[in-house]
């Protein structure tokens, strides 16, 4: 797709006339206003956000592409990082807007009108997917913009993530060392590539451990309360065919741990319970629950210094991993050897 560049070097004026003719600036000549018309209909130019912001400057702004589902209620991950995205703004003196678009289509026509309105400098993008939709729109502007998270193909993309790998790898190691030998997943169900990266992480990593991973004891849930409730029943039915769970979101955490108690089985002796992202559900439960710090304040202080770094022309981005930190808490506590807890259990 052509840029102002082109434009400017085919009608062979410089890149502030070309911006200036697209905004309708009375002080082109008219001259130099056909020179650049007749150079942009004949590369099948259309106007984007960096023509824009050449020309009206900095809005102090930048844009949060956060989607949101009105279905589910924001868990602990959605309301921390958004105000986290806000505090490091304003210390830079810019302000955020978010853009909650939840569907597929909306969201995509959504951005792009947003983007055309340049009032933004530039943006911040969440929940991405291995193949998301919102990235060739904003690269086709030309618009600044930061991907929290990762593609399946991140070439040329900046991006500030959590060391998923390093994460599930740690954890898979945590659960072995306290003698866990079969073991359960319970994920978030969603497009969103972090989601897939765990679960895949989680089966290669039990693969090289030795472990047993029952495919049919992965279950995925949304955050819908009942869908919630489901998999968590169901994976207590069949709790004697594992010894160790991962379980992704800190809410579905805190449930499982809660009804699993309810139901009588112990826990660690019986199933020993680690989370992917921790918060302070897993500090609260009783028992407490062992987790990750994936140190999201850090991953969002790096993700708005590159994106502003980026709307000022001072970095072209980068690609950053943010490890996780361990947090160990009651529920994998050292336990004695898992065949026999099992066999105990269903004497």
């Amino acid at each position: 797709m052509p840029t102002i560049y082109d434009i400017a070097r085919a009608a062979k004026v410089s890149v502030g006339t070309v911006s200036n003719v697209i905004n309708g600036k009375p002080s082109v000549r008219p001259e130099l206003c056909r020179r650049v018309e007749m150079a942009m209909q004949n590369l099948g130019y259309v106007p984007n956000h960096a023509a824009r912001t050449l020309a009206r400057g900095s809005n102090n702004s930048i844009g949060v592409l956060y989607p949101f589902d009105p279905d589910n209620h924001p868990g602990e991950s959605y309301l921390e990082f958004i105000s986290q995205v806000i505090i490091c703004a304003r210390k830079r003196g810019y302000y955020v807007t978010l853009y909650p678009n939840q569907e597929s289509q909306s969201r995509i026509t959504g951005i792009e009108q947003v983007v055309e309105g340049g009032q933004v400098d530039g943006f911040l993008v969440f929940e991405v997917e291995m193949i998301d939709p919102r990235i060739p729109v904003l690269k086709s502007r030309e618009v600044p913009f930061v991907l929290v998270g990762r593609c399946a193909n991140n070439d040329g993309l900046a991006y500030v993530d959590a060391d998923v790998e390093q994460i599930i790898r740690e954890a898979v190691q945590h659960l072995f060392g306290r003698g866990c030998r079969r073991i359960a997943h319970l994920g978030r169900r969603s497009s969103v590539a972090v989601d897939l990266r765990i679960y895949q992480e989680l089966i290669k990593n039990c693969q090289q451990a030795g472990l047993d991973i029952d495919h049919s004891l992965c279950v995925w849930s949304t955050g819908k309360q009942n869908e919630r409730r489901r998999a968590i029943r169901y994976l207590i039915s069949r709790h004697q065919e594992f010894d160790g769970i991962l379980i992704s979101e800190g809410t579905t955490r805190f449930q499982f741990v809660q009804e699993a108690l309810q139901a009588g089985i112990n826990i660690p002796d019986e199933v020993a319970v680690i989370g992917y992202m921790g918060g302070d559900l897993d500090e609260m439960s009783q028992p407490g629950i062992t987790a990750f710090d994936v140190q999201s304040d850090l991953i969002v202080e790096k993700a708005v210094t590159m994106l502003l770094d980026m709307c000022t022309g001072d970095s072209s981005g980068s690609q950053t991993l943010i490890p996780g930190i361990l947090i160990p808490r009651n529920t994998t506590e050292t336990r004695g050897n898992p065949s026999e807890t099992k066999h105990q259990a269903g004497a």
